[in-house]
């Protein structure tokens, strides 16, 4: 629990300070090159502190007194919870040497990969759970944009942080997520 706290308190400190920063990186979905900002790839530090922070893999937890599953699953949300809280007053901009739209994209794009590593926990098991977040960031951030920098519609962590299907696609993935890994502690039928 420590290192979570520790690495999403870092993650704000490193979004907020580094803003608007952004790598060129070459394109190969239709742009010759891209200015892939920093934050495509920050939340992926929280989802994969999370992901450290369960402990044992699924099947050993089945054997459980406890409903240990349904606590992951309030884990992760409370993880998700706890920056969109921060980033409730930098969109707002009561912080004014922040930016809010990075603040928006960094939790939109967290509940986005938080999900996906939910979802790959259940179906890879715990320790390759954090390479279908990964994968998808790098993705993004190598096929993801097309002409005039302009992500493609379904490169959502690099989107607008107006455009909606993003959104709306990160939180049904982070409900999936949550369901999946809370389910492990329904009765099983035989």
């Amino acid at each position: 629990m420590i290192l979570l706290a520790i690495v999403t308190a870092g993650f704000w400190v490193v979004t907020l300070s580094l803003g608007n920063t952004s790598l060129p990186l070459p394109q190969l979905g239709g742009a010759t090159s891209a200015n892939v900002p920093f934050v495509l790839f920050a939340p992926l530090a929280p989802a994969i502190a999370l992901n450290a922070c369960y402990g044992t893999p699924t099947p050993i937890e089945t054997t459980a007194v406890r409903r240990v599953a349904a606590l992951d699953s309030l884990l992760a949300l409370a993880v998700v919870a706890a920056t969109a809280a921060v980033a409730v007053p930098v969109a707002a901009g009561w912080i004014s040497s922040a930016n809010g739209s990075i603040a928006e994209s960094a939790v939109r794009n967290l509940a986005c990969y938080t999900g996906l590593a939910l979802i790959a926990r259940t179906v890879l098991g715990n320790h390759a759970s954090t390479v279908i977040p990964t994968l998808l960031a790098l993705t993004v951030s190598v096929f993801g944009y097309g002409p005039e920098q302009t992500a493609h519609w379904w490169a959502w962590p690099a989107a607008r942080p107006s455009d909606m299907l993003p959104w709306a696609g990160s939180a049904a993935v982070l409900v999936i997520g949550l369901y999946r890994t809370a389910r492990a502690d329904f009765p099983h039928r035989s």
